[in-house]
């Protein structure tokens, strides 16, 4: 992987046989980054997607093992017990420009992966949801007035 660093923001580029998810938390522990945002796109040879079931509380598997366009890369960065942890959603499109989705578990990359990174000031963590076993952000703040639930 090569970078450039523009004041908060950086540049990546990822080359062929990194896997995303290991190449960005090994980065990011580098790099000391507690928090953040990135996009990114470019093409995976395999990749591991899944959906998160929330009736029975479980991520469904979806493995894709063929060259794939990665038409867009979306994630955070946060924190979980003094480690760097990445939250990532992507879409795939195939030779027939089909296309796949979801939380990212996995990326082979092949030719390349560019990802645009945007460092935050502060530290962001992530903290185990008891309602539905997920990581979520914990965040200190919150807004006092009407909340409702919408039917689902």
């Amino acid at each position: 992987m090569e970078f450039e660093r523009f004041g908060d923001h950086y540049v990546l580029r990822l080359n062929p046989g990194e896997e995303v998810k290991s190449t960005l938390l090994d980065f990011l522990d580098r790099e000391g980054i507690g928090g953040g945002e990135f996009h990114g796109f470019g093409g995976f040879c395999r990749v591991r997607l899944s959906y998160f079931d929330v009736t029975t509380r479980q991520f469904k598997p979806h493995e894709i093992d063929e060259q794939v366009e990665v038409v867009s890369l979306l994630g955070n960065v946060a924190r979980e017990n003094g480690k760097p942890i990445v939250h990532m959603h992507a879409a795939v499109s195939d030779a027939q420009s089909h296309t796949s989705s979801g939380h990212l578990v996995e990326g082979v990359v092949r030719p390349t992966l560019e990802v645009f990174l945007t460092r935050f000031a502060g530290e962001i963590r992530r903290e185990k949801d008891p309602a539905t076993g997920l990581d979520v952000l914990a965040l200190p703040n919150t807004t006092r007035g009407k909340q409702g639930r919408a039917a689902c």
